[in-house]
């Protein structure tokens, strides 16, 4: 049941990113202040902001094991292949939602992550000048990125379910929810 704990996962996280909402402050001088604040409160806002983070390291672990699991059984073929493209489709925009989950904390494990991908995106010939300097300090940081990067992270979740419904749609006996 690999595939419906990812799956159950998800929902989880989504709901309580969904919660979240009501304490986190979109904005880059506020963002660890809110978190921070959250991890403090050890009833309402910490639990649910600790039941956000291990859902979703679930839902990333699962969703590996169910891939790895559906590889190593052969299942990947035949009138099978629209699932294993829609599930590694899956699995990349799953990755990218964590990615920018970890900014949104704007911690220094954030601005390291910041950090490591500008230089990525500095290997491209877009951009004249060096995005990685852009994150150094926080004022140097554009508020209009950071609530990008929010409004990414809160809007891809919910546009899993397409992706979710093209993943089982072929599927005989396709598992929405673990079984008791």
């Amino acid at each position: 049941q690999t595939g419906a704990i990812a799956v159950v996962s998800l929902l989880v996280a989504t709901a309580t990113g969904i919660a979240l909402l009501l304490w986190y402050e979109p904005s880059v001088h506020l963002a660890y202040q809110s978190v921070a604040s959250m991890s403090e409160s050890r009833w309402i806002a910490g639990s649910i902001r600790s039941l956000h983070r291990y859902s979703s390291d679930a839902c990333v672990f699962f969703t590996l094991i169910h891939a790895a699991r559906v590889l190593f059984e052969r299942r990947v073929g035949g009138a099978r292949w629209l699932a294993w493209v829609t599930g590694m489709a899956l699995l990349g925009v799953l990755w990218f939602v964590g990615w920018t989950g970890y900014w949104l904390v704007w911690d220094q494990r954030a601005q390291l992550v910041a950090v490591g991908s500008a230089r990525l995106l500095d290997v491209l010939p877009i951009f004249v000048d060096p995005m990685g300097r852009s994150f150094l300090t926080n004022e140097s940081v554009n508020s209009l990125l950071f609530f990008v990067v929010f409004f990414v992270h809160m809007l891809i979740p919910l546009g899993l379910a397409v992706f979710l419904w093209l993943h089982i749609a072929r599927l005989a006996r396709p598992r929405y929810l673990t079984r008791r």
